[in-house]
Protein backbone atom coordinates (compact mmCIF):
# COMPACT_ATOMS: atom_id res chain seq x y z
CA UNK A 1 0.00 0.00 0.00
CA UNK A 2 1.50 3.73 -0.95
CA UNK A 3 2.12 5.95 1.55
CA UNK A 4 -0.09 8.64 2.03
CA UNK A 5 1.31 12.00 1.12
CA UNK A 6 0.75 15.65 2.62
CA UNK A 7 0.86 18.53 0.09
CA UNK A 8 3.20 21.15 1.33
CA UNK A 9 1.99 23.84 -0.78
CA UNK A 10 2.93 27.58 -0.10
CA UNK A 11 -0.05 28.17 2.57
CA UNK A 12 0.59 24.59 4.61
CA UNK A 13 4.26 25.89 4.63
CA UNK A 14 3.51 29.37 5.73
CA UNK A 15 1.12 27.99 8.62
CA UNK A 16 4.21 25.95 9.41
CA UNK A 17 6.21 29.21 10.08
CA UNK A 18 4.09 30.28 12.06
CA UNK A 19 3.84 27.06 14.49
CA UNK A 20 7.51 26.53 14.70
CA UNK A 21 7.55 30.87 15.47
CA UNK A 22 5.58 29.41 18.68
CA UNK A 23 7.18 26.60 19.68
CA UNK A 24 10.23 28.65 19.66
CA UNK A 25 8.76 31.10 21.69
CA UNK A 26 7.11 28.47 24.52
CA UNK A 27 10.16 26.62 24.22
CA UNK A 28 10.53 26.10 27.62
CA UNK A 29 7.32 24.45 27.72
CA UNK A 30 7.30 21.83 25.71
CA UNK A 31 5.69 19.39 24.66
CA UNK A 32 2.37 21.78 24.42
CA UNK A 33 -0.98 20.47 23.29
CA UNK A 34 -2.60 20.86 19.67
CA UNK A 35 -5.12 23.49 21.59
CA UNK A 36 -2.21 25.12 23.02
CA UNK A 37 -0.94 25.63 19.73
CA UNK A 38 -4.03 26.61 18.40
CA UNK A 39 -5.32 29.18 20.96
CA UNK A 40 -1.37 31.28 20.26
CA UNK A 41 -2.35 31.02 17.00
CA UNK A 42 -5.60 32.39 17.43
CA UNK A 43 -4.50 34.77 19.94
CA UNK A 44 -2.24 36.36 17.49
CA UNK A 45 -4.51 36.70 14.37
CA UNK A 46 -2.98 34.28 12.23
CA UNK A 47 -6.21 31.69 11.99
CA UNK A 48 -10.20 32.26 12.81
CA UNK A 49 -11.20 30.71 15.81
CA UNK A 50 -13.46 28.27 14.48
CA UNK A 51 -13.42 24.36 13.98
CA UNK A 52 -12.41 24.17 10.58
CA UNK A 53 -9.11 25.44 11.45
CA UNK A 54 -8.74 23.99 14.26
CA UNK A 55 -8.91 20.71 12.06
CA UNK A 56 -6.30 22.27 9.57
CA UNK A 57 -4.11 22.71 11.90
CA UNK A 58 -4.61 19.04 13.63
CA UNK A 59 -3.65 18.29 10.16
CA UNK A 60 -0.68 19.95 9.82
CA UNK A 61 1.05 19.29 12.51
CA UNK A 62 0.46 15.82 11.93
CA UNK A 63 2.10 16.16 9.19
CA UNK A 64 4.60 18.11 10.02
CA UNK A 65 5.93 15.57 12.46
CA UNK A 66 5.50 12.82 10.20
CA UNK A 67 7.79 14.31 7.48
CA UNK A 68 10.67 15.49 10.28
CA UNK A 69 9.83 19.25 9.89
CA UNK A 70 9.31 19.28 13.62
CA UNK A 71 10.52 16.77 16.57
CA UNK A 72 7.34 14.28 17.86
CA UNK A 73 8.67 15.86 21.42
CA UNK A 74 7.61 19.33 20.50
CA UNK A 75 3.60 18.25 20.75
CA UNK A 76 1.86 15.81 22.93
CA UNK A 77 -1.47 14.22 24.03
CA UNK A 78 -2.08 14.48 27.42
CA UNK A 79 -5.75 12.53 27.62
CA UNK A 80 -4.22 9.33 26.57
CA UNK A 81 -1.75 7.49 28.78
CA UNK A 82 0.80 4.36 27.96
CA UNK A 83 1.15 1.96 31.19
CA UNK A 84 4.13 0.15 31.62
CA UNK A 85 4.22 -3.58 32.88
CA UNK A 86 7.88 -2.77 33.97
CA UNK A 87 10.02 -5.48 35.05
CA UNK A 88 14.12 -5.79 35.33
CA UNK A 89 15.93 -8.00 33.37
CA UNK A 90 18.25 -9.37 35.90
CA UNK A 91 18.76 -9.28 40.19
CA UNK A 92 22.06 -7.60 39.51
CA UNK A 93 20.62 -4.41 37.09
CA UNK A 94 18.20 -4.60 40.48
CA UNK A 95 20.85 -4.60 43.18
CA UNK A 96 23.13 -1.80 40.91
CA UNK A 97 19.90 0.54 40.78
CA UNK A 98 18.98 -0.10 44.77
CA UNK A 99 22.81 1.04 45.58
CA UNK A 100 22.84 3.65 43.21
CA UNK A 101 19.64 4.72 44.84
CA UNK A 102 20.09 4.66 48.38
CA UNK A 103 18.61 7.50 49.88
CA UNK A 104 18.37 9.63 47.12
CA UNK A 105 14.52 10.00 46.09
CA UNK A 106 13.66 11.72 49.96
CA UNK A 107 11.39 14.39 49.73
CA UNK A 108 10.31 16.31 52.67
CA UNK A 109 6.64 17.69 53.30
CA UNK A 110 7.47 21.66 53.26
CA UNK A 111 3.49 22.37 53.45
CA UNK A 112 3.17 20.47 56.64
CA UNK A 113 3.32 23.23 59.26
CA UNK A 114 1.27 25.64 56.74
CA UNK A 115 -1.62 26.98 59.13
CA UNK A 116 -4.04 25.71 55.57
CA UNK A 117 -4.92 22.37 53.81
CA UNK A 118 -4.65 23.70 49.80
CA UNK A 119 -5.45 21.99 47.17
CA UNK A 120 -5.44 23.54 43.36
CA UNK A 121 -8.30 21.78 41.13
CA UNK A 122 -8.45 22.00 37.31
CA UNK A 123 -10.93 21.20 34.75
CA UNK A 124 -9.22 19.30 31.96
CA UNK A 125 -6.02 17.29 31.50
CA UNK A 126 -4.34 18.88 29.02
CA UNK A 127 -2.76 21.28 31.28
CA UNK A 128 -1.89 18.90 34.06
CA UNK A 129 1.71 19.31 33.56
CA UNK A 130 1.85 23.25 33.61
CA UNK A 131 0.25 23.10 37.34
CA UNK A 132 1.90 20.48 38.59
CA UNK A 133 5.50 21.47 38.29
CA UNK A 134 4.33 24.81 39.73
CA UNK A 135 2.41 23.50 42.60
CA UNK A 136 4.74 20.35 43.89
CA UNK A 137 7.35 23.09 44.51
CA UNK A 138 5.13 24.28 47.35
CA UNK A 139 4.41 20.53 47.70
CA UNK A 140 0.51 21.39 47.18
CA UNK A 141 -1.54 18.51 45.71
CA UNK A 142 -3.24 19.04 41.86
CA UNK A 143 -6.67 17.32 41.38
CA UNK A 144 -7.73 17.06 37.60
CA UNK A 145 -11.52 16.98 37.55
CA UNK A 146 -12.18 16.56 34.25
CA UNK A 147 -15.36 18.16 33.76
CA UNK A 148 -19.01 18.05 36.52
CA UNK A 149 -17.46 15.06 39.35
CA UNK A 150 -19.37 12.48 40.51
CA UNK A 151 -20.24 12.32 44.21
CA UNK A 152 -17.48 9.60 44.68
CA UNK A 153 -14.61 11.64 43.50
CA UNK A 154 -15.83 14.59 45.70
CA UNK A 155 -16.00 11.95 49.08
CA UNK A 156 -12.81 10.94 48.15
CA UNK A 157 -11.50 14.27 48.80
CA UNK A 158 -13.80 14.59 51.74
CA UNK A 159 -11.67 11.53 53.08
CA UNK A 160 -8.27 13.60 51.98
CA UNK A 161 -9.28 16.39 54.11
CA UNK A 162 -10.18 14.04 56.99
CA UNK A 163 -6.60 12.66 56.63
CA UNK A 164 -4.42 15.45 55.59
CA UNK A 165 -6.42 18.58 56.76
CA UNK A 166 -7.78 17.52 60.19
CA UNK A 167 -8.06 21.03 62.14
CA UNK A 168 -6.92 23.28 59.34
CA UNK A 169 -9.15 25.04 57.34
CA UNK A 170 -8.86 23.56 53.40
CA UNK A 171 -8.95 25.83 50.26
CA UNK A 172 -9.49 24.85 46.68
CA UNK A 173 -7.99 26.88 44.23
CA UNK A 174 -9.93 26.38 41.18
CA UNK A 175 -9.34 26.62 37.29
CA UNK A 176 -11.20 26.23 34.64
CA UNK A 177 -12.87 27.61 31.20
CA UNK A 178 -14.84 30.66 31.10
CA UNK A 179 -17.76 28.91 29.85
CA UNK A 180 -21.24 27.57 30.73
CA UNK A 181 -20.08 24.48 31.80
CA UNK A 182 -16.36 25.66 33.66
CA UNK A 183 -18.64 28.23 35.25
CA UNK A 184 -20.82 26.03 36.81
CA UNK A 185 -18.73 23.18 38.17
CA UNK A 186 -16.85 24.74 40.82
CA UNK A 187 -20.57 25.67 42.56
CA UNK A 188 -21.63 22.38 41.57
CA UNK A 189 -18.79 20.91 43.88
CA UNK A 190 -19.16 23.25 46.78
CA UNK A 191 -22.89 22.18 47.02
CA UNK A 192 -22.11 18.95 46.89
CA UNK A 193 -18.96 19.28 49.55
CA UNK A 194 -20.88 21.25 51.65
CA UNK A 195 -24.32 20.87 51.73
CA UNK A 196 -24.61 17.11 50.93
CA UNK A 197 -20.77 15.47 51.74
CA UNK A 198 -21.23 18.20 55.14
CA UNK A 199 -17.85 19.71 54.90
CA UNK A 200 -17.81 22.99 56.55
CA UNK A 201 -14.35 24.38 56.55
CA UNK A 202 -13.65 24.90 52.98
CA UNK A 203 -12.71 27.88 51.00
CA UNK A 204 -13.42 27.61 47.39
CA UNK A 205 -11.80 29.72 45.20
CA UNK A 206 -11.89 30.33 41.71
CA UNK A 207 -8.15 31.75 40.33
CA UNK A 208 -8.70 31.69 36.47
CA UNK A 209 -10.11 31.84 33.82
CA UNK A 210 -12.00 35.33 35.62
CA UNK A 211 -13.46 37.61 33.33
CA UNK A 212 -10.46 40.03 34.20
CA UNK A 213 -8.34 37.68 32.18
CA UNK A 214 -10.15 37.92 29.29
CA UNK A 215 -10.39 41.31 29.09
CA UNK A 216 -6.57 42.29 30.26
CA UNK A 217 -5.03 39.40 28.07
CA UNK A 218 -7.29 39.54 24.83
CA UNK A 219 -7.92 36.13 25.05
CA UNK A 220 -10.07 34.38 21.62
CA UNK A 221 -13.59 33.16 22.51
CA UNK A 222 -14.54 29.77 21.79
CA UNK A 223 -18.18 30.16 20.33
CA UNK A 224 -18.68 26.57 20.18
CA UNK A 225 -19.24 26.55 23.90
CA UNK A 226 -21.82 28.64 24.11
CA UNK A 227 -25.24 26.07 23.02
CA UNK A 228 -28.36 28.01 23.18
CA UNK A 229 -30.67 24.94 24.20
CA UNK A 230 -28.00 24.27 27.19
CA UNK A 231 -30.44 26.34 30.28
CA UNK A 232 -26.16 26.85 31.83
CA UNK A 233 -25.46 28.76 28.56
CA UNK A 234 -28.56 30.62 28.48
CA UNK A 235 -27.50 31.43 32.64
CA UNK A 236 -24.21 32.19 31.46
CA UNK A 237 -25.05 35.00 28.66
CA UNK A 238 -27.83 36.59 30.53
CA UNK A 239 -24.65 36.94 33.41
CA UNK A 240 -21.89 37.31 31.40
CA UNK A 241 -22.96 38.02 27.41
CA UNK A 242 -21.59 35.87 24.95
CA UNK A 243 -17.98 35.17 26.70
CA UNK A 244 -16.81 31.93 26.11
CA UNK A 245 -12.86 31.30 26.51
CA UNK A 246 -11.05 28.09 27.25
CA UNK A 247 -8.16 28.15 29.97
CA UNK A 248 -5.43 26.88 27.00
CA UNK A 249 -6.10 30.03 25.60
CA UNK A 250 -3.97 31.70 28.43
CA UNK A 251 0.07 31.63 27.80
CA UNK A 252 1.36 29.31 29.87
CA UNK A 253 4.11 32.09 31.96
CA UNK A 254 0.64 33.53 32.56
CA UNK A 255 -0.63 30.95 34.22
CA UNK A 256 2.11 29.33 35.43
CA UNK A 257 1.96 32.76 37.45
CA UNK A 258 -1.39 33.00 38.34
CA UNK A 259 -0.64 29.68 39.79
CA UNK A 260 2.53 30.73 42.03
CA UNK A 261 0.71 33.82 43.24
CA UNK A 262 -2.66 31.58 44.45
CA UNK A 263 -0.48 29.64 46.21
CA UNK A 264 2.14 32.11 48.10
CA UNK A 265 -1.29 34.06 48.76
CA UNK A 266 -2.47 31.17 50.93
CA UNK A 267 0.74 30.12 52.39
CA UNK A 268 2.72 31.08 55.66
CA UNK A 269 5.85 31.91 53.65
CA UNK A 270 8.35 31.76 56.57
CA UNK A 271 7.29 28.88 57.90
CA UNK A 272 7.86 27.33 54.18
CA UNK A 273 11.37 28.76 54.18
CA UNK A 274 12.16 27.12 57.65
CA UNK A 275 10.90 23.92 56.05
CA UNK A 276 13.31 24.30 53.36
CA UNK A 277 16.28 24.83 55.85
CA UNK A 278 15.42 22.09 57.17
CA UNK A 279 14.84 19.92 54.18
CA UNK A 280 19.06 20.78 53.31
CA UNK A 281 20.17 19.93 56.35
CA UNK A 282 18.44 16.44 56.17
CA UNK A 283 19.97 16.23 52.21
CA UNK A 284 23.43 16.44 54.20
CA UNK A 285 22.36 13.88 56.40
CA UNK A 286 21.37 11.37 53.74
CA UNK A 287 24.33 12.34 51.45
CA UNK A 288 27.05 10.97 54.11
CA UNK A 289 25.01 8.12 55.32
CA UNK A 290 24.46 7.06 51.35
CA UNK A 291 27.95 7.27 50.70
CA UNK A 292 29.04 5.02 53.66
CA UNK A 293 26.45 2.19 52.83
CA UNK A 294 27.58 2.29 49.00
CA UNK A 295 31.10 1.51 50.35
CA UNK A 296 29.97 -0.99 52.71
CA UNK A 297 27.40 -2.78 49.99
CA UNK A 298 30.29 -2.45 47.24
CA UNK A 299 32.71 -4.23 49.74
CA UNK A 300 30.13 -7.00 50.61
Amino acid sequence: MARQEFKWTQHNIDKLKLVKEILEELEQYKPLTLRQVYYQLVGKGHIENNKSQYVMLSKLLKWARIDDHIPWSDIEDRVRDYHSSGGWNDVDNFIRSEINGLFKYYSRNLAQTQPKYIEVWIEKDALSSIFTNVAEKYYVPVTVCRGFSSVSFLNDFKNRLDRYAKEKPAVMLYFGDFDPSGVEMMESMRITLKEELGISDIEFKRVGLLKDDIERYKLPHNPDALKKKDTRAEKHVKKYGELAVELDALRPNILEQKIQEAIEAEFDMEAFEQEKRIYWSEIDKLTAYRERFQNLLEAI
